[in-house]
């Protein structure tokens, strides 16, 4: 009897000690903030961690261009952007109709269709040989399903900027496609929430006041630099304005949103100031301003016209990238990016090799 009582006193303190250990274990991990880690290649623009900061080398500069209020349109160049006709309202509904994870390529197909020229012109660019599809399409809607919509969108913007009489050079054409191919591929993976027909649409026309300088302004007896910097030092000497001021100036009066206008007008920006500087100045539109910053530079060395990331590489981390070409330009999207080039004709062995195929059909 003894020998009993004796044993379950023994249990009963067993028990009674692990009930006090687990009640303190709780306590203390209560009483203890759980640990953030920050993944090593995001920059948070809030905090006020001290950084390595050898990369702000990269924006000490002899020369910057004004930040601050837009910069005002000189009176000659006011009357050349008087006698463009503003960009159908087209492009702006089917960006945003691009952004809806619910998007349905009958709803965008309509949209189209109501066009007769538009949509003539889409089923000639889809059936041309560049694509090289294995059968004709003869609707929207199978273009649609076979292309995808971006770049369904991307002949939309080309046909509509057209229309008005903006109509680039082979260069100028395959840098917007290439940037916005680029834009559309950064948005998804560096998962900072940048609406992906947003960025291609701002791909598409984030240079699209360089055409009409081109076409409607004295050019330099010495051609522009190559260097993007430089050009718009260069631009503003020549101008009075460079060409994203005057972009962002153009979008607003065709009334697109205020975001689109603000990033065309700034999408230079992170070549001069550093990501955490662009966070205090433009927070609204930092996530767009650094995928097409980078797309800009990324899709120029993908060309050859420069060579090198330009931007420091906070920006590149921002986005979730290495700060080298290789990791923006991935093999993901070369594929992409070579058709592109061989469509605007700079690839002179494929693109005289479609030509061929093209007079054989």
């Amino acid at each position: 009897m003894d020998t009993a009582y004796t044993f379950w006193i023994i249990v009963f303190a067993i028990i009674c000690l692990g009930a006090i250990v687990l009640v303190v274990k709780l306590m203390a991990k209560r009483a203890t903030p759980p640990m953030r880690k920050t993944p090593a290649h995001y920059v948070s623009v809030s905090s006020e961690e001290k950084l390595d900061d050898s990369f702000l080398k990269a924006y000490e500069l002899d020369w910057k261009p004004e930040r601050g209020l837009s910069r005002q349109v000189p009176e000659e160049i006011m009357r050349v952007v008087d006698g463009i006709e503003a960009i159908s309202p087209m492009v702006t509904e089917l960006s945003s109709r691009l952004n809806d994870p619910d998007i349905d390529p009958k709803e965008i197909s309509k949209v189209i269709i109501t066009d007769q020229g538009l949509t003539s012109y889409i089923l000639k660019r889809v059936n041309s040989p560049f694509y090289r599809l294995a059968q004709k399409v003869d609707n929207i809607f199978s273009a649609i399903v076979i292309l995808g919509y971006n770049e369904i969108y991307r002949i939309v913007v080309e046909e509509r900027t057209s229309r008005i009489g903006i109509k680039p050079t082979r260069e100028e054409w395959a840098h917007a496609n290439l940037t916005s191919t680029i834009a559309s591929y950064l948005s998804s993976v560096s998962r900072l929430g940048a609406p992906g027909g947003t960025m291609v649409t701002l791909g598409m026309l984030h240079d699209i006041a360089k055409t009409i300088m081109r076409k409607s302004l004295p050019q330099p007896e010495m051609p522009f630099s190559p260097d993007p910097r430089e050009r718009l030092r260069q631009e503003v000497a020549l101008y009075g304005i460079d060409h994203a001021s005057l972009g962002g100036y153009l979008a607003r009066l065709w009334k697109m949103p205020e975001k689109l206008s603000s990033v065309i007008e700034k999408h230079h920006w992170p070549m001069f100031w550093p990501v955490r500087e662009l966070g205090q100045t433009a927070p609204d539109t930092l996530k767009e301003l650094s995928i097409l910053s980078v797309s800009d530079i990324a899709a120029k060395n993908f060309l050859g016209e420069i060579s090198g990331i330009y931007i420091g590489d906070d920006y590149y981390r921002f986005i979730r990238k290495q700060a080298r070409m290789e990791s923006i330009l991935t093999t993901e999207i070369t594929r992409d990016l070579n058709r592109i080039k061989r469509m605007a004709g700079l690839d002179r062995e494929e693109a005289a090799e479609d030509s061929s195929t093209a007079t054989q059909n």
